[in-house]
């Protein structure tokens, strides 16, 4: 692959409580982190280049609120673009977001990379979307 990255430590936190804790304990002793999500993106963001923990968090994949007349969902960062998609359709929503990678990108990943893709012109970037 493009992107090749070496790490002798993967945690998998599965709530934001677990997340913070993680990063108190990492902070604590000086131990860089990096995220990842879906490893999607295309610059080598989530790459770890100097044995930094790898911080993936793919079993955070909840949709944890969703309020119908506001239109504001709430998720964690490891939902999966194509999957959140489908939780909405399925109330009448879609997502302001379409991306060839709907199936394996993260919600997280979408945000911190300001994501267009091809509903761009018409809904904005994803940050233009996120409270």
């Amino acid at each position: 692959g493009k992107w090749e990255g070496r790490s002798r430590c993967v945690l998998k936190p599965a709530s934001t409580a677990e997340v913070a804790d993680v990063l108190r304990y990492c902070n604590s002793r000086g131990l860089a982190i990096v995220p990842q999500g879906g490893n999607t993106g295309l610059v080598g963001g989530s790459v770890p280049v100097h044995d930094e923990v790898v911080l993936s968090l793919l079993r955070m994949t909840s949709v944890e609120a969703f309020d119908e007349r506001s239109g504001i969902v709430t998720v964690q960062s490891g939902c999966v673009l194509e999957n959140l998609d489908a939780y909405l359709a399925e109330r009448g929503f879609m997502v302001p977001l379409d991306l060839g990678s709907k199936g394996t990108c993260t919600i997280g990943g979408n945000a911190s990379t300001n994501a267009g893709g091809l509903r761009y012109l018409r809904y904005g970037s994803l940050r233009g979307n996120i409270l």
